[in-house]
């Protein structure tokens, strides 16, 4: 049994001692799984790996549903993360893509998964598949060119990171670029704002969580899965 790992700020937690503890992962990937009950203030899952995993779910907690998109529906202002790995050819290659309503944790930063990386950050532009051959693009598949606030001073160059004030929402620190492709078959979803009345047995979600000194947990994202 286990306690959901921290990756996002919340402000209230709830000590489960029946649970054993896991390391926290401030950057590390959510918990996903299958809601097993939910009694209103505490919710509980079946992880992936077959294992139970708790934590409470406040007025803070953020809920939201995941509806399916496409790459078509991605359009220049949106903000997006994705993960993506960087190929032989030296280009990120998007995992995964999911557009959010406003601005939240900025920047391009290594994910826990070797090799993995993670980009937070606002659509510059959206090249599709006749703007990429115009541009020697990658074999026709279409190019998201973003910008983001990195972890540097305002004007820094070659920026990177995180902006430290950035997981409350929009960062300003300097000011990063960067682009990667979108395989076919690449999932993309959007991030539509729910409530508790969602989390209901049976459900898939993906929680993150923080993580109190003493190991108590509280939910602060809890997305509910297409």
């Amino acid at each position: 049994m286990r306690v959901l790992t921290s990756a996002i700020c919340a402000t209230a937690f709830l000590a489960v001692p029946a649970f054993a503890q896991m390391p926290a992962r401030p950057n590390g990937p959510a918990v996903s799984g299958t809601i097993k009950s939910f009694d209103g203030k505490l919710i509980t899952l079946t992880a992936m790996d077959g294992t139970m995993a708790t934590a409470q779910v406040t007025s803070a907690t953020r809920i939201a549903i995941n509806v399916k998109k496409t790459v078509a529906d991605i359009k220049p202002g949106d903000f997006i993360a994705s993960g993506g790995t960087m190929g032989p050819d030296g280009k990120l290659h998007a995992k995964e893509i999911r557009i959010f309503s406003a601005p939240g944790g900025e920047g391009q930063f290594p994910m826990a998964q070797p090799g993995m990386t993670m980009t937070n950050a606002t659509v510059k532009e959206v090249m599709t598949d006749a703007t990429v051959k115009q541009v020697g693009g990658t074999g026709g598949a279409p190019v998201i060119k973003l910008t983001f606030h990195g972890a540097g001073a305002p004007g820094a160059e070659n920026c990177t990171g995180r902006a430290a004030d950035a997981p409350g929402g929009a960062g300003k620190g300097c000011i990063g670029q960067t682009e990667f492709d979108v395989p076919p078959n690449t999932p993309v979803v959007a991030q539509m704002t729910s409530d508790a009345s969602a989390l209901k047995p049976g459900v898939k979600v993906s929680v993150n969580v923080t993580k109190a000194d003493d190991g108590t947990a509280t939910a602060a994202r809890i997305a509910i899965m297409p």
